[in-house]
């Protein structure tokens, strides 16, 4: 969904240097959805920390938001190999 790009500074970056961020931090009472984790660079991620973006002076890209399924996922879920999958995918 955030395409390997830091939702605070908007860079990209490869997988192993990106974290996922809780926009309100879990501390706080914020839920581990779609709707409230956002990608975040190390350094961002560090640099917001237990605090909201407002509260540390920092910005989304674009709001996280639940993405559409896709079809084409959904079609290979159907095959026998990676019906294990779809438990975690609803």
């Amino acid at each position: 969904r955030d395409e390997h790009r830091c939702q605070y500074c908007g860079d990209r970056f490869p997988t192993h240097r990106l974290s996922l961020d809780h926009v309100l931090p879990r501390s706080r009472g914020g839920p581990t959805t779609w709707e409230n984790i956002v990608c975040a660079c190390l350094d961002c991620n560090v640099r917001k920390g237990g605090r909201t973006p407002q509260e540390a002076g920092m910005s989304l890209s674009r709001p996280p938001y639940k993405p559409k399924r896709n079809p084409a996922l959904l079609h290979q879920l159907d095959s026998h190999r990676h019906a294990c999958w779809k438990d975690f995918l609803s």
